[in-house]
């Protein structure tokens, strides 16, 4: 670990305070309406999206504290969040104050990210504390905060390989932060292939190696095996959706809760996503479950 140069100091604790600050100012301040309203055109800004996605993936592998995943993935995430500017900002944002005072507070945290020696400690707090601001931000602006890598059913998409390291398929996972319940879709080749069905009797299995815990999804019933939007996905004694725990009451509660990130590997008869970061779900404004 690299000590940081004094007299700059700056804590996990402190940056999180900030920042829950900050969000509570801008969700209880009335928004200034100078370019976005009813009937106008929407806000489109591609920096500020290209950014989110970039930061949440950041904020991802801070909470499960990978350094090396960070250190990797820096100097894109600082050529995208410098992209974000008053320059690139579209001229119809909702809130343009606002919008110019979280930049600001953006701008401090991608210069602090640029540093080249820092303890794990802040390097963790910096990237915790980007996508807060960012979320302040794209509300600010006036847009809608969905991430691009969302799949049809609002779960996160994963290649999944062969072993030889060719992509066979992608698995859409979503884990619901209330009940810890995990929903998975697969399907063939890239985003939007086709269904991909196996068996009904197959299980896929989901480890976690650095929680030393493993979960097996399989299906909910043989007859329609209905997602948790009630569609039925049974056809021909074959499916592509698999959930935990489903009818076979497994504990789930280690899974619970909005904060919940973990490296997890999804495996199921030679294929594999190799290890991602499994996240809850992302509720959109007035969404439950």
């Amino acid at each position: 670990m690299i000590a940081m140069n004094p007299p700059f100091k700056l804590t996990f604790h402190w940056i999180l305070s900030l920042f829950a600050l900050l969000l509570v100012v801008s969700c209880g301040r009335d928004a200034v309406q100078t370019g976005a309203g009813a009937g106008a055109s929407p806000v489109v800004w591609p920096e500020l999206a290209h950014f989110d996605e970039l930061a949440y993936r950041a904020e991802g592998l801070a909470k499960v504290k990978d350094r090396e995943g960070l250190l990797k993935g820096r100097t894109a995430l600082l050529e995208a969040g410098w992209a974000v500017s008053p320059k690139t900002m579209p001229e119809n944002v909702a809130d343009r104050q606002h919008a110019h005072q979280l930049m600001g507070d953006l701008s401090s945290l991608i210069n602090g990210f640029a540093q080249t020696e820092m303890p794990d400690e802040r390097l963790f707090a910096l990237a915790e504390g980007l996508h807060p601001v960012v979320e302040a931000l794209i509300k600010a602006a006036g847009m809608p905060h969905v991430h691009a890598n969302e799949g049809p059913n609002d779960g996160f998409l994963h290649p999944l390989f062969e072993p030889d390291g060719a992509q066979v398929g992608t698995v859409e996972i979503k884990l619901h932060d209330d009940a810890g319940d995990v929903e998975v879709w697969l399907t063939r080749g890239g985003r939007g292939g086709a269904v991909w069905d196996l068996p009904i009797a197959t299980t896929l299995a989901m480890d976690f190696p650095s929680l030393g815990k493993r979960l097996v999804l399989a299906v909910r019933d043989t007859t329609e095996n209905a997602d948790e939007s009630g569609a039925p996905t049974v056809r021909a004694g074959a499916t592509n959706y698999f959930v935990f725990p489903g009818e076979t009451g497994a504990d789930a509660s280690w899974l619970q809760g909005g904060d919940f990130a973990s490296k997890a590997v999804l495996d199921f008869e030679g294929a594999s996503t190799g290890e991602f970061v499994l996240r809850p779900h992302v509720h959109h404004e007035g969404e439950e479950g």
